[in-house]
């Protein structure tokens, strides 16, 4: 779980350092005290922002990390003048809970089905009452293991992680990686305890990443667009689709509109050919209700 200082926290909800004080002193916001220091759970935080800031005025987007999607969110905030997009990558799972529990606008998800090998819209039998809810295809992304450049430790597959006995980064509990992560050791007969470094947990892809890169782990799973911008090997494992829930009340909204709107944008198409490892084609197709 990441952790910021009352600087960080500052410049992530870009208020005033003085007013962050200010909320702790109130118990508004949720801290803690680390050597002396305040600091703050980054995925508090996020929860925090959800339940706290009215979802008639802005959107909040709660479910995975991707690098692409916050792209798309940052690019948005800076030229609407009319609301703003709150991003919260909290795990698939616990994004579709917050849905569930009206504590978000929308959800991103990338859920395996592991009976029938693929990401597909069972998740919403599971989680979800899929009545009430429309379904939005955003893109396609590459799954894989990063590895150092020239990978030192001659990796070329999942078992080579526990056979030469590789440290590894995992992600957190609840993420759709994970969820991936555990259905391949078990179709490769990999027991996770085999895994050196199977219990160390990063919330994000570029965490993983750059953990790698730092040189506190051999490897690590994510996606190939982090593998590319840090400059890491990359072997491909898994492809799959990265969608949008929207519950059928804020789908029809003005704000929900504007932004699916803006993903249609031929400026934005322009903008995300940059991103290595993603499949935009049929972004912005609506996947259920199925036409």
């Amino acid at each position: 779980m990441e952790i910021m200082s009352a600087k960080d926290l500052s410049r992530y909800l870009e208020i005033n350092e003085k007013k962050i004080y200010k909320l702790v002193q109130e118990s508004s916001i949720p801290s803690t005290r680390i050597g002396g220091k305040i600091a703050f759970f980054k995925e508090l935080i996020d929860i925090w922002i959800l339940e706290n800031t009215a979802l008639e005025q802005h959107i909040f987007i709660a479910g995975s990390d991707d690098v692409l999607l916050r792209s798309i969110i940052n690019t948005y905030n800076s030229s609407s003048d009319k609301g703003i997009v709150f991003y919260a990558p909290v795990g698939s799972i616990k994004g579709l809970k917050l849905l569930k529990e009206n504590g978000a606008t929308m959800s991103c998800v990338h859920i395996l089905d592991t009976e029938k090998k693929e990401c597909n819209l069972s998740y919403m039998d599971r989680h979800l009452d899929g009545d009430n809810y429309v379904v939005i295809h955003l893109f396609m992304r590459e799954q894989g293991i990063y590895l150092l450049k020239g990978n030192p430790m001659g990796i070329h597959s999942l078992e080579d992680i526990s056979a030469k006995n590789a440290s590894f980064i995992n992600r957190n509990r609840g993420s759709g990686t994970r969820l991936l992560f555990d259905y391949l050791l078990h179709e490769h007969r990999i027991d996770p305890s085999n895994i050196k470094g199977y219990g160390r947990e990063a919330d994000s892809h570029l965490e993983v990443g750059s953990g790698i890169l730092q040189g506190s782990a051999d490897a690590g799973l994510g996606i190939r667009h982090v593998a590319h911008i840090l400059g890491l090997d990359f072997i491909s494992l898994f492809h799959e689709s990265f969608d949008m829930v929207i519950p059928k009340e804020h789908f029809h909204s003005i704000q929900v509109k504007r932004l699916l709107t803006f993903f249609e944008q031929s400026a934005l198409l322009h903008h995300i050919r940059d991103f290595t490892g993603y499949d935009t084609g049929k972004m912005g197709k609506v996947i259920y209700p199925r036409p």
